[in-house]
This record gives C-alpha cells, structure tokens and sequence, in this order.
C-alpha cells in the first residue's frame, strides 16, 4: 500500500466514513457454508487488520453486509459518507485488493465531497466500479 496521506485535517473536521463489505460473496464453485470461509467474509477481515496500526483508523466504519446484491461480480464493498458521494464496487479479491481499498479510502476522506475521479483511484478499483450515487440523492431520500 502507498504511504497514508496527511490526514491531520480530517481529525479536525472529525470526517468519516464506512465501509460495508459484503460477507455472503462467493465466487463460483465456492461452498455456500461455512460463512467464514467464503470470500468476502475473508474480505471483510481484512481491513480490520490494515486499520490496526493505521492513522485511517478514526475515520473508518468496517461494516458487514449482508447482501449487495452484485453476485454477478464478487466480492462486493461500498464506501459512503455523511454528504458525499458513494461508491460501490464489485470483482475484489481477498489477500489482494485488500491494501488498495484501504488506499482508496485514504483518497476519498481527502476529497471535499467524496467524488473520485476514476484516475485518482487505486488501479484495482478503476475498472471494478458499479456505480457512484451523488450525496444529493441519498441525502433527499423519502421517509
């Protein structure tokens, strides 16, 4: 993983957000049971770990998902914040994009609103994006 960014400024503004892994994704030929085994549980483990000893630490929710509903394109993560844009992505790997999402998070914490330009994106999640939701929409949302 590249070097963390200078977050200072974010401890100030007390910015955070969440990442929702998706814990039922599997790959196919992958057992449905046991849940722990599968590939995006061991996914979801992951950036526990990585936030340990990382200054990302205080900004970052690991929740688990239950269903994303991409399992055309496992595994599956979404990435959200309180007045930003939110991210979901499908086609990571476990033991290997790992770092990267972590890396995409320190990115889009720096950002004003959450929008990543595709570029600025670590490259594994470039072209594993499924779609971005502007803050306004989830915002207005009916009740």
């Amino acid at each position: 993983m590249k070097p963390e960014a200078d977050i200072s400024n974010m401890s100030e503004s007390g910015r955070r957000c969440t990442l929702h892994v998706c814990t039922s994704c599997r790959t196919k030929g992958v057992p449905r049971g046991p849940k722990e085994s599968r590939p995006g549980f061991i996914l979801y483990q992951q950036p526990h770990d990585l936030l340990k000893d990382s200054t990302l630490k205080d900004h970052v929710d690991v929740v688990p998902a239950e269903c994303l509903s991409i399992c055309p394109r496992p595994c599956g993560i979404a990435l959200s914040s309180n007045k930003a844009w939110t991210y979901l992505f499908g086609d990571q790997q476990p033991n290997q994009t790992a770092a990267e999402i972590m890396e995409c998070i320190s990115i889009y914490l720096q950002t004003t609103n959450g929008f990543m330009a595709r570029s600025m994106r670590p490259k594994s999640l470039r072209g594993s994006i499924l779609g971005r939701v502007p803050a306004e929409i989830r915002e207005n949302q009916c009740i």
